[in-house]
C-alpha cells in the first residue's frame, strides 16, 4: 500500500464531468433509501422476519418493556443485560416516541436502520472525497452500500455500528490524530476520539479491540523512547474519553448483575480460557461471509503494510492500520474463546473497514492507467459493481419463505395471541420472534436474555420447578434436524432437555408428547432439514 508520489497523474484530474462527484453519490444513496424504505413499508411481516435475525426482538422485547417502565426483562419476570447497550437505547428512545403494535414497530427500526446507514456511507464518501477522489470515493460507496450497509438493515446494531465506526474513522483521519508523533493530535482531540471509541463500544461490545489497538500503538511508542510525554498524555486522554461513556455501563452491570460482561457475552465467550470446542472454526467459512474474508485479508495487509513502511503514514492510512489491527484482534479472539452463537452480523465492520482499505488500492491504480484506458475500465468496473450488488439484494430481501423460521415463529405467534389468554406463559429457546410478536411473556430457555440464575437452575436441573413457580404453561420449540417421526407427528414422548452454557451441562428433562400439542405449523425448512414449529401444553402439577 504505497502512497503514489505527488507527481503522478490522478485519473479524475481530466475535465470535470469526466468522473461521478458528489451528486452522483448522493442520487445512488437517495436511490438505494427510498428503495429499501419502500420494501420495508410494503413487505409483509414474513418477508421481513426473513431477514431479521431471531435475536433482533430480544432487542425489541426488552426495549418495549423498559419503555413501558417495566425494566430492563424480556420475558417480564427475570431481569437480564443480554443487549448491546446503545442499540437498546436509541429502540427505547424510538419506542417511547413511535408507540405501536410489534408489526408497526418493526418496520420503524428498520427505516430508522435504512437512515444510519445512508449516513454512514454519506460520511465515506465525503472521507473518501477529501482524502484521494471523486472517483474513487463514488466507486468505494457503490461497494459499501450494496455489500456493508443493505445486509446491516437487519434490525440487530449493525447499521448503528457501522455508522459510529464510520464517524469515528472520518474524525481521526481529519484531526490526525493516529499518525503519531507530536504531529499526532493534541490532548483534546485525543479525548474526543476516545469518546467516539466509546460510541462505537457501546454500539457493539466486542469492537472493544479496536480501542486495545490504538493504546497499543501508544504503549508502543512510549516504550520505544519517542516522544514519551505526549504519547502518555494521548493514551491517557483516548482512555478517558472512552471510560467516560463505557464506565457507566460497566459499573451499572457490576452493582446490578454481578459482572461488567452481559450476561450474553458471558454465556458465549470462554476467556481468559480457551474454548477450541472444534466446532467454531468449522462453521466460520460459512458465518464469515466471501465480504467478512475479504475484509479480513486486506486488515492483514494493511497492518503488514503499515508496520514495514518507511516513512510517516497519511492520516487516513493510520486509521486504517489501527482499524485493521482491531478486526484482527475480534478475529483471534472469536477463533480463541467465542464456544457458542457466533453470527454473520458480528463481522459487519470487516466489510467497512476493507472497503476503505479497497478504496486506497484503487487510489493507488487508477493514476496508473491511461486516462482512456481508465474511463473505460471505471465504468466497466462500476457497472460489474451495480450488477453484482443488485442481484446480491435481491437474494437477501427475496429468500424463500419455506426456508425461514423467522416466518414459521411469527405465525406461531399469531396463534397464540388468538388462542391463548393475555396472561399465558411460554417457554422457548430461541424465543426472540415468537415471545415479541405473540404479546405473551415467553422464557429465553437459552439464557442469553435471562439471568444467571436460570444457570444454576439448569445444573441443579431443576427446571421443571422452575418452570412451574414461573407459571408456564406452554413449552414451543421450532427445530427438529433429521426427526421425520417429529415430522409425521408419529413420535414417542418427547424427552426435552437444555444445556447450561455457563457450567455445559443439562438440565433435567421434561416429557411431551403428540397428545401435548397445541399447535403445529405446515413444516418448513431450518438449514437443510425439514421440520415443524411446535408448541406444547404443559400440565399443571
Amino acid at each position: 500500500m504505497v502512497v503514489p508520489p505527488a507527481t503522478a497523474r490522478r485519473s479524475g484530474d481530466g475535465p470535470p464531468a469526466a468522473w461521478p462527484g458528489r451528486a452522483a453519490s448522493v442520487v445512488v444513496l437517495g436511490v438505494v433509501a427510498v428503495a429499501l424504505a419502500t420494501f420495508v413499508l410494503v413487505a409483509g411481516t414474513p418477508r421481513l422476519l426473513a431477514i431479521v435475525p431471531d435475536d433482533a426482538a430480544y432487542f425489541f422485547q426488552i426495549a418495549a418493556h423498559a419503555s413501558a417502565g417495566e425494566g430492563l426483562t424480556f420475558d417480564g419476570i427475570h431481569r437480564t443485560n443480554g443487549f448491546q447497550p446503545l442499540w437498546l437505547g436509541v429502540l427505547v428512545l424510538a419506542h417511547t416516541i413511535a408507540r405501536g403494535a410489534p408489526e408497526t414497530m418493526l418496520r420503524v427500526f428498520l427505516l430508522l436502520q435504512i437512515a444510519l446507514v445512508t449516513a454512514a456511507a454519506g460520511l465515506v464518501h465525503d472521507l473518501l472525497a477529501r482524502t484521494s477522489s471523486r472517483h474513487v470515493a463514488f466507486l468505494s460507496v457503490l461497494v459499501l452500500v450494496f455489500w456493508v450497509c443493505v445486509p446491516a438493515v437487519n434490525g440487530m446494531e449493525s447499521a448503528l455500528l457501522v455508522c459510529s465506526l464510520a464517524l469515528a474513522c472520518s474524525y481521526a483521519t481529519r484531526a490526525g490524530v493516529l499518525v503519531g508523533g507530536t504531529v499526532g493530535g493534541g490532548v483534546g482531540r485525543r479525548f474526543v476520539l476516545g469518546l467516539l471509541l466509546g460510541v462505537v463500544v457501546l454500539a457493539r461490545l466486542d469492537t472493544v479491540f479496536l480501542v486495545v489497538a490504538v493504546c497499543a500503538g501508544d504503549a508502543v511508542r512510549i516504550l520505544g523512547g519517542g516522544d514519551r510525554r505526549h504519547a502518555s498524555a494521548r493514551l491517557a486522554a483516548t482512555l478517558g474519553g472512552v471510560g467516560l461513556l463505557v464506565g457507566p455501563y460497566l459499573v451499572f452491570n457490576v452493582l446490578s448483575f454481578g459482572a461488567a460482561m452481559p450476561i450474553s457475552g458471558r454465556l458465549k465467550s470462554s476467556f481468559p480460557a480457551f474454548a477450541f470446542t472444534g466446532s467454531l472454526p468449522g462453521s466460520l467459512p460459512e458465518t464469515l461471509d466471501g465480504t467478512g474474508r475479504l475484509g479480513l485479508l486486506l486488515a492483514a495487509a494493511q497492518v503488514v503494510w503499515f508496520v514495514l513502511r518507511r516513512r510517516r503514514p497519511q492520516p487516513l492510512h493510520a486509521v486504517l492500520a489501527f482499524a485493521s489491527a482491531g478486526v484482527l484482534l475480534h478475529f483471534l479472539h472469536t477463533v480463541l474463546f467465542m464456544k457458542w452463537a457466533v453470527f454473520a452480523w458480528h463481522f459487519v465492520a470487516y466489510g467497512l473497514v476493507g472497503t476503505l482499505i479497497g478504496s486506497q488500492l484503487l487510489w493507488i491504480v487508477f493514476p496508473r492507467v491511461p486516462l482512456g484506458a481508465a474511463r473505460v475500465a471505471y465504468l466497466a468496473v462500476a457497472g460489474v459493481v451495480v450488477a453484482l450488488g443488485l442481484a446480491r439484494t435481491v437474494r437477501l430481501l427475496d429468500p424463500p419463505l419455506e426456508r425461514s423460521w423467522g416466518a414459521a415463529a411469527y405465525e406461531a405467534a399469531l396463534w397464540a395471541r388468538r388462542a391463548t389468554p393475555a396472561t399465558a406463559v411460554f417457554a422457548m429457546s430461541d424465543c426472540g420472534a415468537f415471545g415479541y410478536y405473540s404479546r405473551r411473556r415467553t422464557i429465553n430457555l437459552d439464557g442469553v436474555v435471562n439471568d444467571m440464575e436460570f444457570q444454576a437452575v439448569l445444573r441443579r436441573r431443576e427446571l421443571q420447578p422452575y418452570l412451574q413457580r414461573c407459571g408456564v404453561r406452554f413449552l414451543a420449540h421450532h427445530a427438529f434436524w433429521n426427526r421425520p417421526d417429529i415430522l409425521s407427528g408419529s413420535y414417542a414422548p418427547l424427552r426435552m432437555s437444555y444445556t447450561s452454557r455457563s457450567y455445559g451441562t443439562q438440565s433435567d428433562e421434561i416429557v411431551v408428547s403428540p397428545a401435548d400439542e397445541a399447535y403445529r405449523s405446515p413444516p418448513y425448512f431450518d438449514g437443510p432439514y425439514e421440520t415443524v414449529f411446535l408448541v406444547w401444553k404443559l400440565p399443571l402439577r
